[in-house]
């Protein structure tokens, strides 16, 4: 926004999404001076000027810091992600500046990086913020010529190294740090990993040739690459902070490609992932703004700005530091892990479990790290990541995805870090057994008790999860009386998946006036992606056709009562941004009921 009378607008970015100004976006100074560089546009230069202006009078801070927002919140921590862009400004492409901007920058850098000096501690917020900080203080190091700043990044990255399970999962993205759970879990988010911490890990590890840490973060690469799947999407159905999964990664961290293409020396296949993973954000990326998720522009949703300018600032970090080769596809390309069909793969730190066999790619989880296990339930905070034995990722590999989790509950966790779903049907996107009593009330549903019991088998023609466990409502509370409990079983071979489920009988349980009514009594739910220009049809009450642009998939139940007839708007959810058509079944207390899914590939 330029020319306004007002100066506290003028030079800012407001999102077409959200409305406001992002306190963060002066962080795009970065790429668009890398763009003003690379193609000698004076605009982006301008542009850049006008944001460090406008940052310095809206969210900078005497004692050197800056905040999150102008109002909305005062998070100081973020100071790490401006005083990194203002610094790779000033290293990289100083040389556009003026040398009163030039010093005057520089010195703002070490205002910052003073504020930060005093701040960062290992258990400064989440894990993502020290291990940020090692990149921040390596560059603060160099740039000032500081020792103090490049003893604090070696201190920090290697006290960083404790923070990895055995299998390599960085943990931390939950408070305390290193806490576990009932289950043993460790707070783990795949998002904020292999966008955010790792690639900083990777960048302080280059400037600084330190090797250990090097050698831990590949290691830690290699394993985060288990859950990318084969279009280049990070499966985070899990995550502690999958309320920002969008599907190519998370709302406002910056992008995995400095850690992927920059390690592809090492790796060759990060270069694979990186590849991959930006055909992905170009393909939800719609008039030069990333979106949020594959089906917020069809759906009608705006992009928030926050992921344009972060993940721009990203891919400007792989252009400088690779010799402008950045991201190129590998030739020949090559194979990712969950291309291939390699069984089952569990990680027990995470309550998590992947599944390879045939086409399908599956996740289903159990995890009970809970993000806000320290907020009040009853305040409201409800929101989270699922758990139960849900079936939180399915993806076929021709067909492409079937299934994702949302949040059990859309709620805006991160006030102006989060859209707002518009006037359009929504609901949870998460297979699930539901129980409601009566309209308009809180529905019970198995993706919300940290209780249950998964169990696995596996053999090379058939992988089956088994989840036990109780109904609970967003807030874990159960069905009044004795509770409900549930079952369910999923069977995959390489052709067929089997879904199976249940729930006992209890003879106090609630009955709704009327089954019929949409919303109440007990019912399997299976959200299948299907956008609104792919033709869904049922030729008979036990059978539904959705026809993709790669093949058919074909739902079958052997339930006499057959699947609930198809609404006709397609529900969306915000995280991670698709939209399903709401396949339901009703079911009666201690009845089975059963569910098999086939794809027919297009000729």
């Amino acid at each position: 926004m330029t020319n306004l009378q007002d100066p506290s607008l003028d030079g800012a970015l407001l999102c077409p999404a959200c409305a406001i100004v992002h306190g963060r976006c002066a962080d795009a100074i970065y790429p668009l001076l890398h763009v003003a560089h690379t193609t000698g546009d004076s605009r982006y230069l301008n542009a850049a000027l006008l944001l460090y202006d406008w940052s310095e009078r809206q969210v900078s801070r005497a004692d050197g810091s800056w905040i999150n927002d102008v109002a909305l919140s005062s998070w100081q921590g973020i100071t790490v992600f401006h005083t990194i862009a203002l610094a790779e400004s000033l290293h990289h492409h100083g040389d556009l500046l003026d040398p009163a901007t030039r010093q005057r920058w520089t010195a703002r850098v070490a205002r910052a990086a003073k504020f930060l000096d005093g701040f960062i501690s290992m258990q400064t917020g989440n894990i993502n913020y020290p291990i940020t900080s090692t990149y921040c203080f390596a560059l603060c190091g160099q740039l000032l010529n500081e020792p103090r700043y490049a003893e604090r990044a070696q201190k920090l990255a290697h006290a960083a190294m404790d923070y990895f399970t055995p299998n390599h999962l960085l943990f931390g993205e939950g408070h305390p740090l290193d806490a576990l759970s009932a289950k043993g879990c460790r707070p783990v988010d795949l998002g904020y990993n292999v966008e955010e911490s790792l690639p900083a890990l990777t960048l302080y590890g280059l400037l600084t040739q330190d090797k250990p840490v090097l050698q831990l973060t590949v290691a830690a690469l290699r394993a985060h690459l288990e859950f990318m799947l084969p279009n280049g999407a990070w499966d985070n159905s899990w995550g502690t902070r999958n309320y920002k999964w969008s599907w190519w990664g998370s709302r406002t961290s910056d992008g995995c490609h400095p850690a992927y293409a920059l390690l592809a020396p090492v790796e060759p296949v990060f270069r694979e992932a990186a590849y991959r993973n930006l055909e992905l954000m170009a393909a939800c990326t719609h008039n030069g703004l990333l979106y949020g998720g594959p089906d917020y522009a069809l759906h009608g949703d705006l992009p928030c700005i926050h992921h344009t300018f972060t993940h721009a600032k990203a891919l400007a970090t792989v252009l400088d530091k690779s010799n402008a080769s950045g991201v190129a596809p590998p030739s020949p390309r090559l194979v990712l892990p969950r291309d291939v069909a390699t069984g089952l793969k569990s990680f027990p730190e995470i309550g998590t479990h992947l599944a390879s066999i045939g086409d399908w790619r599956a996740t289903v989880t159990e995890y009970d790290f809970d993000y806000f296990q320290q907020t009040d339930r009853s305040a409201g905070s409800t929101a989270g990541h699922v758990t139960g034995g849900s079936l939180s990722l399915l993806y076929h590999r021709t067909l492409g995805p079937l299934c994702t989790a949302s949040m059990t509950q859309y709620q805006i966790v991160e006030l102006s870090n989060q859209q707002v779903h518009r006037d359009a049907p929504t609901m949870p996107l998460t297979p699930r057994i539901e129980y409601s009593a009566a309209p308009n009330t809180k529905p019970y549903a198995s993706t919300t008790d940290f209780s249950a019991v998964l169990t696995t088998t596996s053999s090379p023609e058939r992988i089956s999860f088994n989840a036990l466990g109780r109904l609970l409502t967003a807030e874990h509370k159960a069905v009044p009386g004795a509770g409900l409990h549930y079952h369910l079983v999923y069977t995959f071979t390489p052709t067929v998946l089997e879904i199976v489920a249940s729930t006992d009988a209890p003879s106090d349980l609630p009955q709704p006036a009327s089954h019929s009514q949409a919303g109440v009594g007990l019912s399997f739910i299976l959200p299948i992606i299907a956008r609104q220009d792919e033709t869904v049809d049922q030729p008979d009450p036990q059978t539904i056709r959705i026809t993709k642009p790669t093949g058919t998939l074909l739902l079958r139940t052997d339930a006499a009562q057959g699947f609930a007839p198809l609404p006709k708007p397609r529900t969306f959810n915000l995280v991670p941004g698709f939209e399903c058509v709401p396949i339901a079944i009703a079911m009666q207390p201690g009845q089975e009921v059963r569910i098999q899914l086939t794809a027919t590939l297009s000729s």
